[in-house]
């Protein structure tokens, strides 16, 4: 399992996250390439190598041309029916995530900015008492946000993580300036995106958590503590841009593959158990676009499943019953969204235990490039292997072979894996 360790204990921000995986092996031109898949110019990004109280790091600083503009008026032309009419109609929410879907990014890459837009917008949300679709704020619509944010999500895929470990977050102390006034730190929209994260008490008068930082981790961090049992491939750090007076304002992140003792002593162990909440409505009103865009924000809001069953209700009317399964931190979120987007009156709720087999993903080379393969691991043993869909159909694409040729050698390729077969 490929481990990614955030060392926060100067704090985190959107330009230290990007440079330290940079630093660890990202390559800058690959991020710049994806960039460019968003309707936005106007800047350049400046990559350099900077000195933190005697730790090399690297700097990313995103320059705004000064006649800075994005290209909405294109994007708009494309996309009349989403009713973006201004030029700083990217400052919202929903258009940041508009522009998202309609890019040509890779679907892992746009399924983490989302998540991290989400957390982000869901605090300035409750913080001004509005929808989250109609949150405008300067720190989020800016360029150099929306720039850190999708680049973290392409460093995170190309370097392709599956969990993302963290130290507690260090907020700093002190007050700052923002488009609303001065504030105190942490600023609200941060204290309130790290509702339930493990933060650090600091005495340094900096602000050393910004709200982007704050996104990134509570969307993609999965659990806190020390650096766990690893075996480390790469280190890279991040600089901030304040110095810091007694240590090095630097992002330190550490990639590694989890030690085979703890993997094999993790999957011999009995099966986990796990309580999750179970969600359910009747729904015989709406449109399948609708229940669509309804499944869609459940699992932003970090729904575990969703899904719908036919069924016949009152009056031999067809309908879906609608069922989502949630964990107790996403649970209350779910059941908000679906009071909001759906014509139900009443959602049921049920709380269970369930069972869970041990998980891995791998890497595996075959005729038609690495593809990664999800493992279920019961008592010590592999017992089933999946491809990736996404992974075997960008194969597919790439190479004009059939989805299922390239799917079985996969899978074949896996087996040999765990076989010790690999030449």
């Amino acid at each position: 399992m490929k481990i990614l360790y955030l060392d926060c204990f100067s704090g985190i921000s959107g330009d230290m996250m990007v440079g330290a995986l940079v630093d660890a092996g990202v390559s800058p031109e690959r991020i710049e390439t994806e960039l460019k898949k968003l309707p936005i110019s106007g800047y350049k990004l400046q990559w350099s190598k900077v000195i933190k109280k005697g730790i090399s790091a690297t700097k990313l600083d995103v320059i705004l041309d000064d006649n800075y503009r994005d290209k909405h008026d294109a994007y708009s032309h494309h996309h009349d029916s989403l009713n973006h009419s201004t030029l700083h109609s990217h400052r919202h929410y929903s258009y940041i995530v508009d522009m998202i879907n309609h890019s040509e990014l890779h679907p892992e890459v746009k399924k983490r900015s989302q998540q991290i837009f989400h957390a982000i917008a869901t605090a300035e949300a409750k913080i001004h008492h509005i929808p989250v679709e109609k949150v405008h704020f300067h720190e989020i619509g800016a360029i150099d946000s929306i720039v850190d944010i999708v680049a973290t999500a392409v460093a995170l895929e190309e370097l392709k993580i599956d969990q993302i470990i963290s130290s507690p977050i260090p907020v700093g102390s002190g007050y700052i300036d923002c488009a609303h006034g001065t504030y105190p730190v942490p600023a609200p929209a941060t204290l309130e995106i790290l509702r339930n994260v493990p933060i650090k008490a600091s005495k340094l008068p900096f602000e050393l958590t910004t709200p982007t930082g704050a996104g990134i981790v509570k969307s993609q961090v999965t659990s806190f503590g020390p650096i766990p049992t690893m075996t480390i491939s790469y280190i890279g750090y991040g600089a901030g841009t304040r110095d810091l007076p007694n240590q090095p304002n630097v992002l330190r992140v550490v990639v590694g593959e989890m030690a085979d003792a703890l993997l094999e002593h993790e999957y011999s162990l009995p099966l986990q158990q796990e309580i999750i909440h179970i969600l359910e409505c009747h729904v015989d009103d709406m449109s399948g676009e609708a229940l669509g865009y309804v499944m869609e924000g459940l699992f932003q809001r970090g729904a575990l499943d969703v899904f719908y069953t036919p069924i016949f209700m009152k009056k031999n009317r067809p309908g879906v019953l609608l069922t989502v399964l949630a964990s107790s931190n996403s649970a209350e979120e779910c059941e908000q969204f679906i009071f909001k987007e759906t014509t139900t009156l009443g959602v049921r709720k049920n709380i269970c235990t369930r069972s869970i087999l041990g998980r891995n993903s791998v890497s595996v080379p075959t005729p038609y490039g690495n593809i990664r393969v999800k493992q279920a691991i019961q008592n010590g043993k592999i017992i089933r292997q999946v491809p990736e869909y996404e992974d075997v159909k960008k194969a597919a694409t790439d190479h004009q072979a059939a989805f299922l040729e390239v799917y079985t050698a996969a899978v074949e390729y896996a087996r040999k894996r765990s076989r010790g077969e690999e030449s």
